[in-house]
Parts: C-alpha cells; sequence; structure tokens
C-alpha cells in the first residue's frame, strides 16, 4: 500500500510540475467559465445593451411612447445621432444615413418608423428594419428584443388595430355597427358602459398609452399579427446562408491557429532532434532560418484554409467565388498574423510543453471572445 501511495504522490509531483498540463486542466476552463460567464450570465440571455439605429419620423403619440420604452429598455441601446467629420456638430440620424451605417458595417440594425407609421386609417404598426447578414445572431437579438418590447408596452392599441382590420374586411358602416354591438354585449353580461367599449374599439387615448399594463403570451401572438417588421437586407444578398459562411470561417481561423502555431513552435523539435545545429553548421543565416519558416507556416496556412473552403463550397454551397480576391487577401493576412503569433510564443517559451499550453491558452480565449 506504501509503494502505491508514493506512486499516486510521484505523479501528483509530475503533474504540478507540468505547468501546460496545470494550464488545460484548470487556468483555460477558469478562464472560458469566465468569459461566457459574463456573456451569458444573468437573466439566462446575453448580457449588456445591443446597439440600434432608431429613427422616428412620425409625429404620432404611439411612435413617442415607444420611442420612450426603447430608451429605457435594457436590453437595446438606441442610437439617434452621430458625430458628423469635424468632430463637433451633432447630426440626426436620417433613414438613409442609418442604411449607409448598416451597409457598411458600423453598426448590425437600424429601426425605421416613418410618417405613415401610424395614423388614423392604417391598420396595422409597420416598422423598417435594416440589418446586416453578416450580424445575423446580433440582428435576430435586436428585432427580438424589439418586437417584445413592443408587444409588452402597447396592448392598448390592439383593440383599435383589429378593428380597422374589420372596416377593411366589411366596411365602415358594417364595422360600427360591429363595435356597438360588442359594447352593448359587454355592458349587458359584464356590467361594463358600452360607450367606453366603443372608445377603446375605435379611439386611442394617448394618456392610457403611457399607463402600465400586464401582458400574457396570448396578446403577444395577436400583436404579432398586427405589428409589421419590413425586413429589408443590405448587404450579403447573394449569400444564401450567412450563418453557415461566418461559422465556417470561425472554425477555420481557429484552426489556422493550431496548426500555424504548431508549425512555428516546431522549432523546438528541430533543436531536440539536432537538425537546427546542422542548419547552424551551414552558409545559412538565423534570419533565413526565421524567414523560410515564416514563408513556409504562410503557404501551408493558405492551403489549409482554400481546402476548408473549397471543401464547404462543395458540401455546403458556401459562396467562395463571388468575392475571391478579398477572400485570398483576408485568408494571407489571416496566415500572416497566426504565424506571427506562433513565433511570439515560440520567442517566450523555454520549451516545447510551454509553448504548446500557451497556445492552447491563448487560441481558447481568442476564439471563445470571438
Amino acid at each position: 500500500m506504501k509503494n502505491i501511495l508514493r506512486l499516486i504522490r510521484k505523479d501528483f509531483v509530475r503533474f504540478l510540475n507540468d505547468k501546460p498540463a496545470v494550464l488545460l486542466t484548470f487556468i483555460v476552463p477558469m478562464v472560458l467559465i469566465i468569459i461566457f460567464g459574463n456573456i451569458f450570465g444573468g437573466s439566462g440571455g446575453p448580457r449588456g445593451k445591443a446597439a440600434i439605429i432608431l429613427v422616428n419620423q412620425s409625429n404620432s403619440s404611439l411612435s413617442r411612447l415607444i420611442e420612450t420604452k426603447l430608451d429605457s429598455s435594457k436590453s437595446l441601446r438606441p442610437i439617434k445621432t452621430f458625430v458628423a467629420e469635424n468632430g463637433k456638430d451633432t447630426i440626426q440620424f436620417d433613414e438613409e444615413t442609418a442604411k449607409e451605417w448598416v451597409t457598411t458595417g458600423r453598426i448590425a440594425a437600424a429601426v425605421i418608423m416613418r410618417k405613415d407609421f401610424f395614423t388614423d386609417s392604417t391598420s396595422s404598426i409597420r416598422f423598417k428594419f435594416y440589418y446586416d447578414p453578416r450580424n445575423d445572431i446580433e440582428s435576430s437579438i435586436i428585432q427580438g428584443n424589439l418586437q417584445q418590447t413592443i408587444y409588452t408596452q402597447i396592448p392598448r392599441v390592439m383593440p383599435v388595430l383589429l378593428q380597422r382590420r374589420v372596416v377593411n374586411k366589411i366596411g365602415n358602416i358594417k364595422s360600427k355597427e360591429f363595435a356597438k354591438s360588442v359594447g352593448q354585449i359587454g355592458q349587458k353580461f359584464f356590467d361594463v358602459d358600452a360607450d367606453s367599449i366603443e372608445y377603446a374599439l375605435t379611439k386611442i387615448d394617448s394618456v392610457e398609452l403611457n399607463k402600465p399594463i400586464n401582458t400574457t403570451e396570448n396578446n403577444q401572438d395577436l400583436m404579432h399579427e398586427l405589428v409589421k417588421f419590413d425586413t429589408e437586407q443590405l448587404v450579403g444578398k447573394k449569400i444564401t446562408n450567412p450563418g453557415l459562411t461566418r461559422t465556417v470561417g470561425g472554425w477555420a481561423i481557429m484552426f489556422l491557429l493550431f496548426s500555424l502555431t504548431g508549425a512555428a513552435t516546431s522549432m523546438f523539435e528541430e533543436r531536440q532532434e539536432g537538425t537546427l545545429k546542422r542548419l547552424l553548421c551551414m552558409p545559412i543565416t538565423r534570419a533565413q532560418i526565421l524567414w523560410s519558416k515564416y514563408v513556409y507556416s504562410i503557404l501551408l496556412g493558405m492551403i489549409q484554409l482554400l481546402v476548408l473552403f473549397t471543401f464547404s463550397w462543395i458540401f455546403f454551397g458556401v459562396a467562395i467565388f463571388s468575392n475571391f480576391l478579398n477572400l485570398l487577401i483576408v485568408m494571407f493576412a489571416s496566415a500572416a498574423a497566426a504565424v506571427s503569433f506562433g513565433m511570439l510564443i515560440t520567442s517566450v517559451a523555454n520549451t516545447l510543453s510551454q509553448a504548446s499550453g500557451f497556445s492552447t491558452l491563448f487560441i481558447l480565449i481568442m476564439s471563445a471572445l470571438g
């Protein structure tokens, strides 16, 4: 039994002396828990406020109410102005400027409440929603939070919208008879004033809109039919599956980091095998050795990315030829950055084990943040 205990102690000592193993066992998981805990902690959803451009061109009390509710939202951060190029003047967003910001990738989405957003004759509330498919996850979260904010804050508008839809279907005279009949039924069976019911079906009280109200899921389902989001994808309209394209790119870069960092740190293996000593005995400078390793690793990374993207194009239809030149430029820049990262790790670490531990730690952290 004593021998077994000594062997167990020996294994623990070896483990604690192996710093990369300790990093991978404890430090890396803790860092990832901290990252994802801060992102998805608290109420179970993403923390922080998602930025969105809000343009209110309507003068209706309903649009002002929605703007007020969005300003106090816990999940959305409406942006209405921006600083001019001179760095002094503050300019109000209009629809064209909002579209330009979304198109150039400066923000994920924009919501427009136009002048005809809600009038005396509209039977549904219509928003114009511009988004960038490159940020479709963020824009989906924004749209979901925006709908939730609206559905939970303006259910009193629902009867009026329903009545106006009735007018469109059966005509104005019959719809008035319908509203009057509903009022009479409410007064007869529920002891509610008929005029107040008829008023609620045909008029919007701006004072009542601002009063707090509780809502239910059924109300939200019905509101979904009355609140319309006219969405428009501004960029990447030829991309059939932008989410898959982004996922493929993300995974490809992560594996690129692992492979090129391994290629750069292979100098430790060459030193252990004696290859480096033999190279130094030849008429070759240290700079030439580093440059050859750098160029080789970049070429390896380019080949790896080309194979992965071609594979994704064949099996999943990822669009790689629509902007192939720019894709090659990004691939080269990514490969060069990954090799430089690997060489930096090699210059800091003293052993291959340390280099592997450090590279795994930083690659997982960067991938999680990305």
